[in-house]
């Protein structure tokens, strides 16, 4: 077998192998916040992003946030980023909260995409609430918004309250890079087709 052959098998192999596990991320979220029923009222508009002991290491990422947000942040643990850009939380550490100011009375949004290591390990849950100035459930809600539950190798459970939330799937497109990687893999086959059967 020709060094040609060998090294052709080896880079499809290794472009659709890339192609496909970058496409393999979970799916993205649209989640929209209601909170016109809370007019004149402000408060945090909150993350909090809790592994269980064990728990397979996973990261949310929520970006293209819309809404009445306030200057206030408070943050701990794996938090990074901000309502202006992109939001980043890890379940590294034992307690990891991103909690925005808001000032309430009409819509907030965001998306958010998860990523969970395969493999065993217990989960983690997203929760957003709707807090007051000294991080108490508003009156009006009776716990968390909306929730997502993690688990290794499944799809996110979610709930939401829909007096004040509502999510939907958002249909993922693939990442540039993915779409790159399997057109390569598919141009290298063909080739290695071609050479085959002149």
């Amino acid at each position: 077998m020709k060094l040609s052959s060998i090294f052709l098998r080896a880079a499809l192999a290794l472009a659709l192998a890339c192609s496909t596990a970058l496409a393999s991320a979970g799916p993205q979220y649209h989640v929209s916040v209601d909170t016109q029923s809370l007019a004149g009222q402000s408060g945090y508009l909150d993350f909090l992003f809790l592994g269980l002991v064990n728990a397979a290491p996973a990261t949310a990422t929520l970006s293209n946030f819309s809404g009445d947000f306030g200057a206030g942040v408070v943050t701990s643990g794996d938090a990074a980023g901000d309502v202006a850009g992109q939001l980043t939380l890890g379940n590294g550490s034992a307690w990891t909260e991103f909690a925005q100011w808001a000032h309430f009375g009409g819509l907030f949004g965001f998306d958010v995409a998860f990523e969970v290591a395969s493999g065993s390990g217990a989960g983690t849950t997203l929760s957003v609430a709707l807090l007051d100035a000294d991080f108490g459930y508003l009156p009006a809600t009776a716990g968390d918004v909306v929730t997502f539950a993690l688990l290794p190798g499944q799809d996110a459970v979610v709930t939401a309250d829909a007096g004040f939330a509502a999510v939907n799937e958002v249909t993922t497109v693939p990442e540039p890079s993915s779409a790159w990687l399997g057109a390569a893999g598919l141009l290298l086959m063909g080739g290695a087709l071609r050479r085959r059967h002149p």
